[in-house]
């Protein structure tokens, strides 16, 4: 349910029943991100479990709100915060069939790689995964995760719920060339590719093939367009990785990790591939959607700054295919699971999930 102002918030949390198992995820946009704390004062004056995270701008149905609140209501088997490498976790995997793990992230931690491998290393496979890097719409680096406790940055909350989610994840992007091969790395932070300095490699290809003079000064102007894509041997599967930026050392800084060694390829797109992309997701889960269900929806806040005002068309495009109001956030990363089970950390992509929901609710 979205919310477009605080008042507008706690009148609804005033009239809702909850029952002692249940809590609430409550997604804030970055313009509504100065009341988080007096949420959390409100939240426990009430005694409310409730988790939630800043975002660039939430998505309700097909509109972009920079400002407001997502509020759902979930019953979990397991919710918890987690630290790089640290993580409570005493259930068994093996009774986690038919369930789906919700997560938010802190999407500018250059922790981020390091903690969607610990929930893998609790969890394992069995869950399907769905979440989004949260963070604010500048991309500086701050508290972005809350629970009762505050605000933190460099953590991951999850909350793993029954159902099985119906997920489905593309991008849109092409590859103009490559592969290259990352020789070396830190994280998220490519320092060579093919033995040369990244930034400069980078450059390179990208005024050779598109015509133009780029300098660090616009790198983000032109990296939005250029993203680079991760596959491995003997995968048809594209992992993006978006570059946002270039330190001191002309090493591009990217959200998520490019091991070393990886082959990569430099990726191009345009507003209609991209477009085509998100029809692709809604078409396959209207396809296999249960009677009642929750539209989830992670979407790159790059993706969204390279289509502009076209970016209402793909939200309006995905709305159409789907029985219920789509709700989520436009994320610094988006989280899924592939077919294997394994946990992925993708960028510049659109990632829709339906999470069955119960005749009654």
């Amino acid at each position: 349910m979205y919310k477009r102002t605080f008042r507008e918030l706690t009148d609804y949390i005033g009239q809702l029943e909850l029952s002692p198992s249940e809590q609430l995820m409550i997604l804030t946009a970055d313009k509504s991100s100065h009341h988080v704390p007096e949420l959390i004062n409100l939240m426990n004056s009430k005694n409310i479990r409730f988790f939630g995270g800043v975002y660039a701008a939430l998505l309700s149905e097909n509109k972009m709100e920079r400002e407001g609140f997502i509020v759902q209501k979930y019953e979990p088997l397991y919710c918890s915060i987690v630290l790089p490498y640290l993580m409570r976790f005493n259930l068994d995997p093996k009774d986690l069939e038919n369930t789906t793990a919700l997560v938010l992230v802190d999407g500018l931690s250059s922790k981020y790689k390091d903690l969607t491998d610990t929930v893998y290393n609790k969890v394992g496979k069995t869950v399907t995964y769905i979440g989004g890097g949260a963070g604010h719409y500048d991309l500086q680096h701050r508290p972005c995760i809350y629970d009762h406790k505050g605000m933190y940055k460099d953590v991951l909350y999850i909350c793993i719920v029954k159902g099985a989610l119906e997920l489905a994840v593309e991008h849109g992007w092409r590859k103009m060339d490559g592969p290259f091969t990352i020789t070396q790395s830190n994280g998220n932070t490519l320092a060579e590719i093919d033995h040369q300095n990244a930034f400069e490699v980078y450059k390179d290809i990208i005024e050779q093939e598109e015509n133009l003079r780029i300098g660090k000064e616009d790198f983000f102007s032109f990296a939005k367009d250029h993203p680079f894509g991760i596959q491995k041997k003997g995968q048809f599967e594209i992992v993006v990785r978006d570059p946002i930026g270039v330190n001191d050392n002309d090493e591009i800084v990217c959200v998520a990790d490019i091991p070393k060694g990886s082959q990569v390829y430099v990726l191009k797109g345009n507003a209609n591939t991209l477009l085509a992309s998100s029809v692709q997701i809604a078409d396959y889960c209207a396809k296999r959607a249960p009677a009642k269900y929750r539209p989830l929806l992670f979407d790159c806040i790059s993706r969204a700054m390279f289509l502009e005002d076209r970016f209402d068309t793909e939200l309006s495009n995905i709305q159409a295919h789907l029985k219920y109001p789509v709700e989520g956030a436009l994320s610094i990363g988006e989280i899924a699971s592939r077919k294997n089970g394994e946990i992925i950390i993708h960028n510049k992509s659109t990632i829709l999930g339906l999470l069955p929901l119960e005749e009654n609710c």
